[in-house]
């Protein structure tokens, strides 16, 4: 499967997850194309967007900054992220993110699937 950027639809998001301001989300894998993965998202966040925390009660997600700057939360505790940082938010945890006023920042998305 090859796909490329051209061909993935710019969708727009506002306020995700609880969360203010907008987003644009690139959907590479989407639900049932690869075993185990919900889904794989490029997402970029415009000046000052956040990403409500949210609870993931049974799957897990990895964040991976490509862009930018911004403040990652894990279980409530926030922490500086820029380009190449990662973090994984396991099943039963809560995680976000916020994008400072200073440009956009990117990152990929990765979510498991539940356990069946």
């Amino acid at each position: 499967m090859i796909r490329r950027r051209t061909e993935v639809e710019a969708q727009p998001k506002e306020a995700i997850r609880g969360g203010s301001g907008r987003a644009v989300q690139r959907e590479y894998v989407r639900p049932g194309e690869m075993p185990g993965v919900g889904f794989v998202s490029v997402l970029t966040l415009e000046p000052g967007a956040v990403i409500g925390e949210h609870l993931h009660p049974s799957n897990e997600e990895l964040y991976l900054l490509i862009e930018g700057a911004g403040v990652g939360v894990l279980d409530g505790e926030a922490f500086d992220v820029g380009p190449g940082d990662a973090w994984l938010c396991k099943a039963g945890h809560t995680h976000g993110l916020r994008n400072g006023p200073s440009g956009p920042l990117t990152f990929v998305a990765v979510l498991s699937e539940p356990p069946k």
